[in-house]
């Protein structure tokens, strides 16, 4: 009975040590992650979700949203350039990397081209809040044709950027989420090809 009390005290003994030496660990960061944003609790389990289903941190962190059945990827070009001038947020550049590749190894390539859009306000204001906010930006658009020949339109998904720390001061908050929607609704009606 004795040997039974001495080990458990052991035990204990052992767990009190290893909790506190935890708690030296990762004490001061659970109360700066208290500080969260509401909303960051919800984003990392997503996308935590997504890593365990995936096992890519990049599938874990994208919006993929494929091409309907009947749009080429000219109409789905044409379309998200319509909806970015709608919203009057600018293309700043495209990148046609399916043609660079076969021009440089004489190889055809599966379509991938990276269309890039800006809100130079918003992307200011960003970059005064966190200048790594700068590594953001622009805000781009991958069309992808995958393996089976099906088309998709990935884009970064901004809910780390925006709810994923501290909250952001409100009217930051504002202009970040303005962005997202845009975004959403280029690669939205981009895959319907609705203009």
């Amino acid at each position: 009975m004795g040997l039974i009390r001495n080990l458990l005290t052991l035990i204990g003994l052992a767990t009190v040590a290893g909790a506190a030496y935890l708690w030296t660990i990762i004490g001061p960061d659970l109360q700066a992650i208290s500080k969260f944003d509401p909303q960051a609790k919800n984003v990392y389990a997503t996308m935590f979700k997504g890593l365990a289903a995936t096992g890519k941190s990049a599938d874990a962190t994208v919006w993929k949203i494929p091409l309907e059945e009947d749009i080429s990827w000219e109409d789905a070009e044409k379309a998200m350039r319509f909806v970015a001038n709608e919203h009057n947020i600018k293309n700043v550049g495209e990148l046609p990397l399916s043609e660079q590749v076969t021009l440089m190894t004489g190889e055809e390539q599966r379509f991938l081209k990276i269309y890039q859009f800006c809100n130079p306000l918003t992307a200011a204001k960003m970059v005064d809040y966190s200048d790594a906010f700068s590594a953001y930006l622009p805000c781009r658009i991958a069309m992808v044709e995958d393996k089976n020949g099906q088309f998709n339109l990935y884009s970064l998904n901004m809910d780390m950027m925006i709810h994923g720390g501290t909250p952001l001061p409100p009217d930051l908050l504002e202009a970040a989420n303005d962005v997202k929607t845009i975004m959403l609704d280029i690669m939205k009606r981009g895959a319907a090809g609705e203009f």
